[in-house]
């Protein structure tokens, strides 16, 4: 699981002769001896905090809240997602989820909000002092939420992390008839591992909402023997929609030591030769924005010659029918 930044606990302070009422004074303070508040009797240093992620944040939220409990407790749903590094469509919260015994339920409050769906000894997985739903486990949570685009993004996320299609549909709820299954169904059906980046992921679910054909994933393009994939081939339409990620601009692993004007530089010859291709016909580069608001992605699909049945909604309208 993903690691915390080091938590400062007030029990241990008074232990060791402090009062905890200075860690509270030192909450908020600038400097290096100020510290951000966790939760109930948990700290973390100022500067550890300015310094980390939002991932990291989050991450250390879910410790400092799980490590303290004496009920039994697991990090579930997004809190789960973030434990175990699979990508989330959306900002990290401050709330921590957890999934407890129904006996344990009560009010969601002060940061926590509580899940009582049975966990199977085999849906749980332990780290030290806290466990976490497993990752087939989490998936279907998210996905029973409703949320169609965060629980693909999720469940693409776990698929290429080493979970199979038959673990997910494992962790399905047994009965026919519980909320949210038949979303759950349309999720792990639509999950797949060749789906490289959250903007991918996304990209799949917004152009199945607008009615566009099934394209081909990763589809592999040989020119002047150069291997060339592109995110989406549409055959028919002879289109190819290539997603602009952030990350692609912007971390070392898409730039591979190249400037953004190299990069981009390096995109239009790529784009220019896969134009060469006889069957390709059009080039579409969608972006995060098309991606949120595709009322804006809509004319230009048009335009390019792919059907859309469907006015940009949500993707509530997946499972109807």
């Amino acid at each position: 699981m993903e690691r915390p930044l080091p938590i400062i606990r007030a029990t241990a302070m008074r232990e060791a002769g402090r009062v905890g009422s200075t860690l509270r004074r030192r909450a908020g303070e600038p400097g290096p001896d100020g510290l951000v508040r966790l939760g109930p009797n948990a700290f973390a240093r100022a500067t550890d905090w300015a310094g980390a992620g939002t991932r990291v944040r989050y991450v250390t939220r879910v410790w400092a809240r799980l490590a303290r409990l004496s009920e039994p407790a697991s990090a579930s749903h997004v809190s789960a997602v973030a434990l175990h590094g699979l990508a989330w469509l959306y900002g990290w919260p401050d709330t921590v989820h957890l999934t407890v015994p129904k006996s344990r339920y009560r009010s969601a409050s002060n940061g926590l909000a509580l899940h009582t769906r049975p966990l199977c000894p085999d849906q749980v997985k332990r780290d030290g002092p806290i466990t976490a739903t497993s990752i087939p486990r989490t998936v279907v949570d998210v996905a029973l939420t409703g949320d169609v685009r965060a629980a693909v993004v999720v469940a693409d996320s776990a698929l290429r992390a080493g979970a199979t299609p038959d673990e997910l549909t494992a962790a399905l709820p047994a009965a026919p008839g519980s909320r949210g299954r038949r979303t759950a169904e349309l999720v792990l059906d639509l999950a797949d591992a060749r789906s490289g980046s959250v903007a991918e992921s996304l990209g799949r679910v917004v152009f199945r909402e607008l009615g566009l054909p099934e394209p081909v994933l990763q589809q592999e393009f040989v020119v002047h023997g150069r291997r060339i994939i592109v995110d989406f081939w549409f055959p028919e339409q002879g289109v190819v929609i290539e997603i602009d990620g952030r990350a692609k601009d912007t971390q070392d692993r898409y730039r591979a030591g190249r400037s953004p004007t190299e990069v981009f530089i390096d995109e239009k010859r790529r784009q220019e030769a896969v134009l060469t291709v006889p069957d390709v016909r059009r080039i579409l580069r969608a972006e995060w924005r098309d991606l949120l608001h595709p009322e804006l992605l809509v004319p230009r699909l048009r335009a390019a010659g792919l059907p859309c049945a469907l006015r940009p909604g949500s993707s509530d309208r997946l499972v109807v029918g």
